[in-house]
């Protein structure tokens, strides 16, 4: 077990009352260290209670998906030894979120490739040549000018993407968490509160993104869009989901903060406009990054139509 934050001058145990003499409570085995700690402890906690395959894992995941802001108050509470710990939730959620599709089996590869061959012995060999040149060149527009991508190594940025992307929505948590502290009373919440529920939030995100990528592979590689009456069913799947994720924000925020309907909801608002606009600066900042380090001379262009817009 790990040793960090500072211990409570309270010696009854926070999740099952027992009496702590030392460190940890002698019934349950939680750290008795105070409920609220400095930001950076969120970090420093030991990757020794990595997920466990038991009643607490998934017993976190039910809650996460279906119990909004539950987690957060829970954890702030005291109650720790329930359930899977934030940043460990959220470290294995996104791994697993941006690893599973690498792995997911293809079925439909074959049938692709038989018919694209069909294709391409069926048409002249020049036109093939430059039809599939028009589609691997990757176009890049600036105010309706287009910028030539062909020396790009396209396979080169799709693995750095790929490799990076998580670290990325990692380092705009604390961004999100800033906001919520910015627009809640200071006396009340510490930013360390906002920080476990952005945690929870995001580890939503990626467990409902990762829930419906494996729905949207199932459905594309059995072939189930041939099917035209589950079009239907499927595009109002995707509808709910969105909507999904939007109300688990409001409903999680609410409950969380403890906040009148009306003020949660503009609050709510705020944050929401406020952190897509950041988002959208963050992750067009990171895509430029990206060009930059897979192709020097092509970020030279686009800053160049930038800068003369």
């Amino acid at each position: 077990m790990s040793h960090h934050g500072k211990l409570r001058e309270h010696k009854a145990c926070e999740s099952c009352g027992h009496y702590v003499e030392k460190r940890f409570c002698p019934e349950c085995g939680q750290e008795n260290v105070e409920t609220r700690q400095p930001f950076h402890y969120l970090f420093t906690v030991s990757i020794e209670d990595f997920v466990h395959y038991d009643s607490r894992f998934w017993k976190t995941i039910l809650y996460l998906l279906f119990y909004p802001a539950k987690l957060t108050k829970v954890y702030l509470s005291g109650r720790r030894n329930l359930y899977v710990p934030p940043v460990t939730l959220y470290i294995f959620i996104s791994f697993i979120t941006f690893f599973l599709p690498t792995i997911l089996p293809n079925h439909s590869d074959g049938l692709k490739k038989d018919m694209k061959e069909k294709v391409e012995t069926s048409i002249n060999q020049e036109n093939a040549t430059e039809e599939q040149k028009s589609k691997d060149n990757m176009q890049i527009h600036v105010k309706g000018k287009s910028i030539d991508t062909s020396g790009l190594n396209k396979d080169k940025l799709e693995e750095r993407i790929k490799h990076d992307f998580p670290k990325t929505v990692f380092l705009y948590m604390p961004v999100f968490a800033f906001w919520l502290w910015l627009v809640h009373s200071k006396k009340k919440w510490y930013y360390f509160d906002h920080g476990i529920y952005t945690l929870h939030y995001f580890s939503f995100i990626l467990l409902s993104i990762l829930l419906y990528i494996v729905l949207e592979w199932i459905y594309s590689d059995f072939g189930l869009e041939r099917f035209r009456w589950i079009k239907v069913p499927n595009a109002i799947f995707s509808i709910v989901f969105f909507c999904y994720l939007i109300y688990y924000f409001f409903h999680s925020h609410r409950l969380m903060y403890r906040e009148r309907k009306a003020i949660s909801r503009l609050i709510c608002t705020f944050l929401f406009i406020v952190n897509t606009i950041c988002m959208t600066v963050f992750l067009t900042s990171y895509l430029l990054i990206e060009v930059f380090i897979t192709d020097p001379e092509l970020f030279k262009k686009v800053m160049s139509a930038i800068k003369g817009m």
